[in-house]
């Protein structure tokens, strides 16, 4: 568990006694004894302690845990209730001396409290931090149904490691529908109108994933609808032709890239006819999904893929980068973007707070049936959402291209890409931008190619430690993979057998009759 987080928060772990302390950062002290409040604070090092179970004392068994307004912790957790199944077996700490601060407490007793002297911080929990079993990855640990026993630990290793300067980017998040096609202004219990205009009124955006495969026809006063609110309403790619595992299969390469040039194919043909801008993001069909597919997909000119964590680990358990997957902003594996999302419910307010804490987009993800009594999920878990601060709300493109981190100096603007492809307006007074790359994308050192957006300018490349000459007010695309989209062969498109359309044609019929169903059952 130590190694992963510090792979994710970018330190090092080394067993110590206390008096070898040379170019130790900081403590961390597991299940400790003595004279806990003591012995830590004449240390000159910040340190994180796990009290002795022995030492905790009983507080009940609520499951809801109260932060404080303690301004050391994340804007979003101040004065926050948070209940969850984890919280009642926890204990509370032994009683505190007199400068300690309670930054959580349980039924009015503390379980992580701080204290604080000469400047350093010294942290006391009695959430054990879990074990990380061989073949588990740090998600398990650390989703919306577990996450209080690390949640104190990661918030005290990032504010050893952060670096305040950079502004991060900004609380974004859309809820997702997967299958919808625009056949025509409804599709089972989604009616588009309605969930425009209510989406307008509650402040919300939704993306619906589309089937390449159904993009023959669309009902052309429902393409009108999604013009007019484009900025509730938007598509992005599900699959091609919505079959079982379609990006999971074991292709061969050429197999893989001719279903999604073939994707990309419809879709291009859709936009044009109709006017509908589609995400070049994919939402794979059942979440099945390869690192080969994924692979294919960066080649091809997809921004990013919107999944499950947990599926993604599903089908490559065996990657190398599995154990720290779904716990940073964004991942970038085999060159695309990987933006988690996860499944939408009432009560899925804890992996909401969960994704904003990673600094992780909010996807909630479900289908038409989500939204058989109406639309107060979404009025009251956008509500939910907007208290987190300010939200920037848009589909899938808008998403990917406004995650990245800045910072000024003097007249630099110096950007930390998050995703592949950035949108950026220049502020006054900046002349140049210098992009980098977090520590943790592990992606090939190439140039990055950058141009003025709308104004029909041509993708000049720069190596990223030279700084880009812009003009204050312009707006620029910076891109960290040239987007040189290979043309797709119509010739090499695969065939259209018999069974994909028919499978498709029995279940957009069953999803339109749901809701004659209800009324008549």
């Amino acid at each position: 568990m130590l190694d992963a987080l510090g792979e994710v928060v970018g330190v090092r772990f080394e067993e110590r006694t206390f008096d070898e302390a040379a170019g130790i950062d900081a403590w961390f002290i597991h299940e400790a004894d003595g004279d806990l409040y003591h012995d830590n604070t004449s240390r000159d090092r910040p340190s994180y302690t796990v009290v002795q179970s022995s030492r905790r004392v009983p507080c009940g068994e609520s499951s809801v845990i109260e932060f404080s307004r303690n301004p050391i912790l994340p804007r979003i957790l101040a004065a926050r209730k948070i209940a969850a199944n984890e919280a009642s077996s926890l204990m509370a700490l032994p009683q505190l001396s007199g400068n300690m601060q309670v930054l959580a407490s349980k039924e009015g007793a503390p379980i992580w409290a701080m204290q604080e002297t000469a400047g350093v911080q010294h942290h006391y929990s009695v959430a054990p931090i879990p074990e990380l079993n061989d073949g588990e990855a740090l998600f398990q640990r650390f989703h919306g149904n577990q996450f209080l026993s690390l949640l104190p630990f990661v918030i005290f290793l990032r504010a050893l490691t952060a670096d305040h300067s950079w502004e991060q980017p900004p609380l974004q998040a859309c809820f997702m529908l997967d299958d919808p096609n625009l056949h025509w202004r409804t599709y089972g219990f989604v009616d588009f109108a309605k969930i425009a205009t209510h989406a307008q009124t509650h402040n919300y955006h939704v993306s619906f994933a589309t089937i390449p495969l159904d993009a023959w026809f669309v009902h052309k006063p429902t393409a009108l609808l999604f013009r007019k609110y484009h900025h509730q309403l938007s598509l992005l790619i599900h699959g091609n032709n919505h079959v079982a595992q379609e990006l999971a299969r074991p292709y061969i390469d050429q197999g893989i890239s001719d279903n999604l040039g073939q994707a990309l194919s419809r879709i291009a043909e859709f936009e044009r006819c109709y006017g509908v801008d589609v995400s070049k993001v994919m939402a794979p069909p059942h979440g099945a999904c390869s690192e080969r597919a994924l692979a294919q997909m960066a080649q091809l000119g997809f921004e990013a893929v919107s999944i499950s964590t947990g599926s993604l680990y599903h089908y490559n358990r065996q990657a190398p980068w599995v154990q720290t997957l779904g716990v940073m902003p964004a991942d970038i594996i085999a060159g695309l973007v990987v933006i988690p999302r996860f499944r939408i419910s009432k009560t899925c307010q804890n992996s909401i707070l969960v994704a904003a804490l990673l600094g992780q987009p909010i996807i909630p993800v479900g289908h038409h049936h989500d939204l058989a009594d109406g639309l107060e999920l979404f009025s009251e878990l956008a509500g939910f959402i907007n208290s987190l601060g300010t939200v920037h709300w848009s589909d899938m493109k808008g998403i990917c291209r406004a995650h990245y981190a800045q910072k000024v100096e003097g007249n630099i603007l110096r950007i930390r890409m998050l995703t592949r492809r950035a949108e950026i307006r220049m502020p006054d007074g900046i002349s140049h931008i210098l992009v980098e790359r977090p520590l943790w994308q592990q992606v090939e050192c190439m140039p990055v190619a950058w141009k003025a957006k709308s104004d029909g300018s041509e993708w000049t490349y720069q190596l990223t430690d030279e700084p880009i000459s812009v003009r204050p007010g312009k707006e620029i695309e910076i891109s960290l993979k040239p987007p040189a989209l290979p043309l797709f062969d119509q010739k090499a498109a695969p065939g259209l057998p018999f069974w994909p359309v028919a499978r498709r044609q029995l279940t957009e019929a069953r999803d339109r009759l749901a809701p004659v169903l209800r009324r008549f059952l």
